[in-house]
């Protein structure tokens, strides 16, 4: 009987490969540009942040059905940082019909606070992805490395950086190799002004390595110009495709919900937007007076009133928040009322005994 070979060929790990469901960005029109988020290619993003971040959350939910996702957070405590929202991906989960508690377990989390840090929080990153028993929803499907290059440019020690970013690199690459991954990078680049009209399309801040390991590369700006707001992707690099080639990803109007950058501002102001929202949009569209003046009255007795305890849930969306708050107020007006009855009740029963 003949061994079996531990080998296999190039030509049946492609059509393995290519027969592994593609991943979807979100943006249909992305998706088209990139051919999708193929199994064993690494993508590196670069360019507008807020919309770079905003994909960062939409695909981590929208993969989280079907598998894990291993994120690498690269940021500092003392300049703007790269945040994860757990708002932003509970509404990008309710929006897809996922629990978001669900979509939080189904992540690895590492954060690297500085160069030094990078290589243990790649190494923690990938022990977790070996360590997985592989079943459908159990099993990384995506890793991605955010903000990859962040400590370049304030770094002390620039050649102690770019080998520590390259090892981070050669670890993670090697692990989507192995294993048929989606690896996702992004980073920024060298420049002030990321909106400003480019006559040539700028490097990505990194290494060379970076540049070479990543399948496809996307540079994201914004458009000047207009009351609305255009993200246009310019496709840089491609195994399949001519480059360059720029198409529109993201349009909005003027007046649209814009997408949330990397700031996350504080409950109250959360909540004061969700109320002028709801105001316009629900409330002035209900017929009943009466659930008018209810809603009035909820807000007066209950949500103002406890706005602190609603700030202190850990909850994900305002709107959940002020859903606790109201049954609670809800059972409290029942509890009084039920108290009162019964008092009403005993002096009835005390009168008719007399």
């Amino acid at each position: 009987m003949n061994p079996v070979p531990e080998y296999i060929s190039a030509s049946e790990l492609m059509r393995q490969r290519n027969a592994e469901p593609l991943l979807r960005t979100g943006f249909p029109a992305l998706d088209q540009l990139v051919g999708g988020l193929g199994a064993g290619q690494s993508y590196l993003f670069y360019g507008a942040s807020s919309f770079i971040d905003d994909l960062v959350h939409r695909l981590m939910v929208s993969v989280s059905a079907g598998g894990k996702v291993a994120y690498m957070n690269n940021t500092d405590y003392y300049s703007e940082k790269t945040l994860v929202r757990p708002d932003r991906i509970a509404f990008h989960a309710k929006r897809q019909g996922l629990d978001p508690d669900f979509v939080l377990e189904q992540i690895y989390f590492v954060a690297a606070y500085n160069e030094l840090r990078q290589e243990k929080a790649v190494n923690a990153l990938v022990k977790m992805v070996v360590a997985e028993e592989p079943t459908t929803t159990t099993t990384t499907r995506l890793i991605i490395i955010h903000n990859i290059a962040r400590f370049l440019p304030d770094a002390r020690d620039k050649g102690r950086a770019v080998d520590s970013l390259n090892k981070v690199l050669a670890r993670v690459w090697r692990i989507v190799a192995e294993r048929g991954l989606v690896l996702m990078m992004t980073t920024a680049f060298p420049s002030s002004n990321a909106n400003r009209l480019w006559r040539a399309i700028p490097k990505p801040l990194g290494s060379s390595m970076m540049w070479h390991l990543a399948n496809v590369i996307v540079f994201f700006r914004e458009a000047e110009g207009g009351g609305g707001r255009t993200v246009l992707a310019t496709l840089v690099k491609h195994p399949g495709r001519a480059t360059p080639i720029t198409v529109p990803v993201l349009e909005e109007e003027e007046g649209d919900e814009p997408l949330m950058g990397r700031v996350t501002p504080s409950f109250r102001q959360t909540y004061q937007e969700f109320l002028e929202r709801i105001r316009k949009n629900y409330v002035e569209m209900l017929r009943d007076e009466g659930h008018r003046e209810a809603f009035d009255a909820l807000l007066r007795e209950a949500w103002d009133r406890e706005h602190a305890a609603m700030a202190n849930s850990e909850l994900p969306l305002v709107l959940d928040a002020m859903n606790l708050t109201a049954n609670l107020h809800n059972k409290s007006e029942i509890q009084r009322l039920k108290k009162r009855l019964d008092e009403l009740e005993k002096k009835s029963r005390n009168a008719d005994e007399s």
